[in-house]
């Protein structure tokens, strides 16, 4: 039983109990079955309007399936922020952050943590940019239903590893975001692949070999898929956003989607710097050449926070105050509405499997619990890195 409230507020034992009920494998399930169902039905629906109104009318076609790429992407918003009332702090200035969500602009995030892209995710949403976020993606993705078929009905870039299939591939595919009817976030991770010891072994010795500057907390950026993504964005897109992301695990626990599956808050603090495109030199030397002076301006930032809890502390890069970001409602909206949808069909249908008495039947219907519920978990084992990257403790206040 509960224990009793005290005016407004919950005690302790009645949070702890809450967290819990987050911890009920029926309910992850739930989670699961819902996203898969949902993802399922918004990619029927974007496949229906990619093959009828698009051709005629791109805008509308892109007007409607921003709508329905929040629908699915909330999701996995509402996991972080509702479910395990997760949350991040912003250090930006006034003038950076009075542009979100009012221009294209190409994103360069740091790839260190699990779940940094899902905070990433989350400051889209607050800056009203969930829904034409874009990302570069490896190319057997596509196939994946849900996310990997909606990506693929929303212009998102595969890439397949082979430069001159990718560069062709990027010329063509960043055009289709220049006429888009609303502004558009590209992530681009620049190392090209998660940050691991062993990957930062390799980086670095790669580093030593091509007498590049070595980094503590980032792979070496790959340079090319840089150049060619400025090259084309420039006059079009009039804005880089640098952003480097840590976890505060004083504060939260590790960076994981199992942590937050389970109803753990992780709790994520944010440097984010606007920089004008037409600051990056256009010449291939020059470009990649920022890049590399860019990730080293972004190692000591996360260097910095992973040694003294601020960005700036041991670095003369700008200081910026925190900036609140308040959570918005539509993800939890979005979510206890697909639950409700997909709980009701899922009783509908086990009822009346138990009343038709098929052993067949029940059977059939064990095998789809049983394999939704390993699915769930093989799509967290995604997510992980290998152990030792144990980044993110800090002991201080941030002030920023």
């Amino acid at each position: 039983m509960l224990a009793r409230r005290e005016g407004t507020k919950y005690t302790m034992w009645e949070l702890e109990d809450f967290t819990k009920i987050r911890r009920w494998y029926a309910l992850h399930l739930l989670l699961c079955v819902t996203f898969f169902i949902s993802g399922v039905i918004i990619n029927a629906v974007q496949f229906l309007l990619y093959v009828t109104l698009r051709p005629f009318n791109k805008r509308l076609y892109c007007s409607i399936n921003y709508y329905l790429m929040y629908s699915l992407m909330s999701q996995v918003l509402f996991l972080a922020e509702w479910w395990s009332g997760s949350d991040l702090r912003v250090f930006t200035s006034d003038e950076s952050y009075k542009h979100w969500g009012k221009e294209h602009a190409l994103i360069i995030m740091n790839h260190t943590f699990e779940v940094d892209w899902l905070m990433g995710w989350i400051v889209a949403d607050r800056s009203q940019t969930l829904g034409s976020a874009k990302v570069f993606v490896k190319k057997m993705m596509q196939y994946v239903p849900t996310i990997g078929w909606a990506w693929r009905f929303s212009d998102a870039i595969f890439l397949n590893r082979k430069w001159e299939e990718d560069k062709t591939v990027m010329e063509t595919q960043i055009k289709e975001f220049f006429d888009y009817p609303y502004p558009v976030w590209m992530l681009l991770f620049a190392e090209g692949t998660r940050f691991t010891p062993a990957k930062h072994k390799a980086s670095m010795e790669f580093a030593r070999k091509r007498g590049l500057p070595e980094l503590k907390r980032h792979l070496i950026p790959r340079t090319r898929g840089f150049i060619q993504c400025v090259q084309s964005l420039k006059g079009n897109f009039p804005v880089m956003y640098d952003v480097t992301v840590g976890f505060n695990t004083k504060e939260g626990v590790a960076p994981t989607l199992q942590n937050m599956l389970r109803g753990r808050k992780v709790m994520s603090e944010i440097y984010i710097r606007r920089i004008p495109l037409s600051e990056v030199p256009d010449d291939d030397e020059g470009a990649s050449n920022y890049l590399h002076d860019l990730y080293r301006q972004k190692d000591k930032l996360l260097d910095s926070y992973m040694r003294t809890g601020s960005f700036t502390q041991e670095n003369d890069l700008p200081k910026y105050d925190s900036r609140p970001m308040p959570r918005r409602p539509y993800s939890l909206i979005n979510m206890l509405l697909w639950a409700s949808f997909v709980l009701s069909q899922i009783l509908r249908f086990y009822y009346n499997l138990v009343v038709s008495g098929s052993l067949l039947s029940l059977s059939f219907a064990v095998g789809i619990v049983i394999f939704a519920y390993i699915g769930l978990y093989k799509m967290i084992a995604l997510t992980k890195i290998e152990k030792g990257s144990g980044y993110g403790s800090t002991d201080t206040k941030k002030e920023e």
